[in-house]
C-alpha cells in the first residue's frame, strides 16, 4: 500500500463520526467469541490489525486481557482510542499492516477487514509471510473478510472478496484451519454486508 493509503484513511477517520463507516460495531461479537474460544489464558498475547476507531480493544480489557497491540495506517484512529481508554497497558503501532515490523511474536493476530483492501498478489503474499513470522508456533489466526457475494468496495476503494475454501487455500503451507463461518453484518445504514470469517492454527516455527 503506497502513502495514498495513508492519507485515504487518515481522512475517513478526521472526518466521520464513530459509527458513520460501515464496519462500526459497539460491540464485536464476532471477534470477542471467537478470541475468548481460542486464547489459552487472558495473559495470551493479541495483536489487533487495523483496529481503527472499534471497540475491540474496549471489550477484551473488559474480560481482562492482558497484552494488546492494536496497530492502524491512521494515527487519528489510534489517537481516539488511546485517549478514550487511557489505558498504559496497551501497546499502539501506526503503520501500513506490509510495513509491519515486530519484537515479539503472538499467540492471537485478528484482522477484521484489512486483509480485503489487499488487492495484488506480492500483498497479499507480504501480508501472509508476516502471519507466519509474527504468529508463534500454536498462535491463531482471526480473519474476517468481505465474502465471495460480498460487497465489492468498501470506503470508496476496491477489495478482494474471499470464501472460506479461498482463504483455506492462501493459508494452507504453514496454517492449519479450524473453522470458518460466514455472517452477515448490519451497518448503521441499514445495509448488510456479507463477511467470511476463518480461524487458523500456526503449525510451523519460523
Amino acid at each position: 500500500m503506497s502513502s495514498k493509503f495513508k492519507s485515504h484513511w487518515e481522512h475517513i477517520y478526521k472526518t466521520k463520526k464513530i459509527d458513520g463507516v460501515s464496519w462500526y460495531q459497539e460491540t464485536p461479537y464476532e471477534s470477542i467469541e471467537l478470541i475468548q474460544k481460542f486464547s489459552t489464558t487472558n495473559s495470551d498475547t493479541i495483536i489487533d490489525i487495523g483496529c481503527g476507531k472499534g471497540f475491540l480493544a474496549d471489550n477484551l480489557l473488559k474480560l481482562n486481557y492482558e497484552n494488546i497491540t492494536l496497530v492502524d495506517i491512521s494515527l487519528n484512529a489510534l489517537k481516539e482510542v488511546k485517549e478514550r481508554l487511557n489505558n498504559k497497558s496497551l501497546n499502539f503501532i501506526e503503520t501500513d499492516v506490509l510495513n509491519l515490523k515486530l519484537e515479539q511474536t503472538f499467540d492471537i493476530w485478528h484482522d477484521r477487514a484489512v486483509f480485503h483492501f489487499i488487492t495484488e498478489t506480492e500483498g497479499v503474499e507480504k501480508y501472509i509471510s508476516l502471519c507466519d513470522k509474527y504468529i508463534g508456533k500454536g498462535g491463531k489466526l482471526i480473519i474476517g473478510t468481505f465474502a465471495e457475494d460480498g460487497p465489492l468496495k468498501c470506503s470508496g476503494l476496491e477489495i478482494k472478496r474471499y470464501s472460506i475454501n479461498n482463504l483455506k487455500e492462501l493459508f494452507k503451507e504453514n496454517f492449519e484451519f479450524i473453522e470458518g463461518f460466514k455472517k452477515l453484518h448490519s451497518t448503521p445504514f441499514d445495509t448488510e454486508q456479507s463477511f467470511t470469517f476463518c480461524v487458523f492454527r500456526k503449525i510451523t516455527n519460523r
